[in-house]
């Protein structure tokens, strides 16, 4: 059994891994620090993530695991798993979520190549939300989807996005209420009741102090101007222009 510790939004965790695989995954997050948590995958865990996905290899399955075992124990430290995309733009993050295959990954990228290095990816996949008190942080972690897209930050919040595939390119503000179905589902649930209750109240916290916006778009330029003027409040200027 490999063991080692990892950081993840300010929280120190020691993990406990049959592959040496699991510390290379985690390698950008590795800490010395005093443990708060400890988290392995279970053999229940392991089992049901290869049959999942044909030809998943145990070692990757480990690390889906890993971070099921962390994301049942952060909600009782101030945090939540969340299922999305998270850039930051100047000093805040933005958060764009969606049902897998709907672009939010490809929107992130546009967003990268229109903006150029003003804009830095959080996470490309899976994210913590931070919850304390007078704001709402997106923490970044190993977990960013296939194209590994992360870099090990901490970013305060500034908006959440949601995206749905349109032939307009429309962004508005929209009531917690009016996303809290679609949300919910890109949350991850604990097993525990306690656990349940917890994430619950966390995501009650993001939403009463969180813009939320949605949008309508495809997957060019005038899609990034939408989201970007939406939820900044700045003017569009793609990073080509703006040297010119």
């Amino acid at each position: 059994m490999n063991t080692f510790r990892i950081a993840l939004a300010e929280l120190n965790i020691e993990v406990s891994a049959r592959h040496e695989f699991a510390k290379r995954f985690c390698h950008d997050y590795l800490t010395d620090g005093v443990p708060a948590l400890y988290a392995s995958a279970s053999d229940a865990d392991l089992s049901a993530d290869q049959a999942a996905v044909p030809g998943t290899s145990e070692a990757y399955a480990e690390t889906l695991g890993i971070y099921r075992s962390i994301a049942e124990q952060l909600p009782m430290r101030g945090a939540f798993l969340v299922h999305g995309a998270a850039i930051a733009y100047g000093g805040k993050a933005y958060l764009f979520t969606a049902p897998s295959g709907t672009g939010k990954t490809t929107h992130i990228s546009l967003w990268k190549k229109y903006l150029g290095d003003d804009v830095q990816i959080v996470n490309g996949d899976k994210p913590l939300l931070r919850v304390r008190s007078g704001g709402v942080d997106v923490c970044s972690t190993p977990w960013a989807g296939k194209e590994r897209w992360q870099r090990n930050c901490i970013v305060p919040l500034g908006g959440i996005c949601l995206i749905h595939r349109g032939t307009d390119n429309v962004a508005c503000r929209c009531k917690a209420e009016d996303l809290l179905s679609e949300l919910m589902f890109q949350v991850y649930i604990p097993r525990s009741p306690d656990a349940l209750m917890q994430t619950l109240s966390l995501l009650d916290g993001v939403l009463r102090q969180t813009p939320l916006y949605q949008l309508s778009c495809d997957m060019s330029q005038d899609a990034v101007r939408a989201s970007f003027e939406a939820m900044t409040g700045l003017p569009f200027v793609p990073a080509q222009e703006a040297k010119a």
